[in-house]
């Protein structure tokens, strides 16, 4: 009697069968040393079941601007093989990755809140140096009128 595979021995072969570099059932068996049918099996079976953790990591999964700043600098560094198995590590899609890229090099839909807040703060900043300004002035003229009523004056060296 033969011992039965581990769920994770299988994984990896079916992952060798249907991923990037993926080989056929009858050259891995040979590789292996396992049945082509075993293999073409654990194919099939892995076909026909939902992806469950694939889709764990990535339903409902709201990316924050940050987490979309920190993958897009991370991937922006790499290329080929390793952009693809890092985007696989992140749970983020190609197609995914590319509209965050082309959103930042655009703008973006978030540009248009992202100026709202830029031009608040400009007038706000407008607002207190204007502020600051007056009471620069304001003691400027009571050191003025303390230095008129004292009889001093201001030396400056």
């Amino acid at each position: 009697m033969t011992k039965p595979f581990s769920v994770a021995f299988k994984q990896k072969m079916v992952q060798r069968l249907t991923g990037k570099s993926a080989v056929s059932a009858s050259q891995l068996a040979r590789e292996m040393g396992v049945r082509q049918q075993n293999l073409s099996r654990w194919r099939q079976e892995a076909r026909s079941l939902p992806n469950v953790i694939d889709k764990l990591k990535r339903a409902g999964r709201e990316w924050t601007v940050e987490q979309k700043a920190r993958v897009l600098a991370e991937a922006s560094k790499l290329d080929g093989e390793e952009l693809i198995a890092y985007l696989e590590r992140e749970a983020v899609k190609l197609a995914e990755y590319e509209q965050w890229r082309i959103a930042l090099d655009e703008g973006g839909p978030s540009s248009v809140s992202t100026n709202r807040r830029i031009r608040e703060l400009e007038r706000e900043l407008a607002r207190k140096e204007k502020a600051l300004a007056e009471a620069a002035a304001l003691l400027i003229l009571k050191k003025k009128k303390w230095s008129h009523s004292t009889g001093r004056t201001r030396t400056t060296t």
